[in-house]
């Protein structure tokens, strides 16, 4: 189930950076957005495929159907001109891509619904370009262990991966700048780079990056555009 829900959590992360500023400032774990925006941190997304009154049902990329379960209390969203944006559940039609952050009944494949975020045809497959990048140009998580120029990470997937860094790479906290010896097991840091062997090299490192941390927040660097975009350098 939790490799199930990553992906639907990016995607959602990546969307929303400037409403979950909103949310409390601790990410989820391994950086993911803030627990109460998402309800614990969980979260599908697929393309809809029927509306009734509240319930949108969706198809998510795994062929699963799920009912999300809105109300008065769901906070419905989508991105305009780099602002968030509330919109109505009839704003939404039959094949547009949606993702929901709350509790999910994984038996029954419903969600209850804190907050859905309608997403426009060019973030859906920004977004889907992200997902599928993920551990190859860019990847995140929290740090289990440092020896030598090795990072280790244990990504919000439950996949282990070392991050080699070198000479080139660049390290940063949020904003500013630090060094290798400033990271710290347990830290939560996104990086950007490629595969090299069994590892990837990281040209850049960020701290506290993808809202928070890594694991999978609010996607690499996304920015106030919502589409995901790689780390920041």
């Amino acid at each position: 189930m939790i490799k199930r829900l990553l992906l639907p959590i990016l995607l959602l992360a990546a969307a929303l950076p400037a409403c979950a500023q909103s949310g409390p400032p601790e990410g989820g774990p391994g950086g993911g957005p803030p627990a109460g925006m998402m309800g614990n941190g969980r979260g599908v997304g697929g393309t809809v495929t029927a509306i009734s009154g509240s319930t949108i049902t969706i198809k998510t990329e795994e062929g699963d159907t799920y009912q999300i379960l809105t109300s008065a209390n769901s906070r419905i969203m989508k991105r305009v001109d780099r602002q968030p944006e509330p919109v109505k559940v009839t704003d939404i039609h039959v094949g547009d891509v949606v993702m929901a952050g709350g509790e999910i009944d994984a038996k029954a494949k419903t969600v209850g619904a804190v907050f859905v975020m309608l997403l426009t045809p060019e973030q859906a497959a920004q977004a889907k370009k992200m997902r599928e990048d993920f551990g190859k140009t860019w990847t995140a998580g929290e740090v289990t262990a440092i020896k030598d120029l090795t990072i280790t990470v244990k990504r919000r997937d439950g996949v282990t991966q070392d991050i080699v860094v070198d000479e080139n790479t660049s390290f940063k906290k949020r904003r500013d700048s630090i060094t290798l010896a400033d990271i710290q097991v347990g830290d939560r840091l996104s990086a950007q780079g490629a595969p090299k062997g069994s590892a990837f090299l990281a040209s850049s490192v960020t701290v506290g990056g993808m809202g928070n941390g890594a694991g999978n927040g609010r996607g690499p660097g996304a920015g106030a555009a919502g589409p995901p975009s790689p780390p920041p350098q």
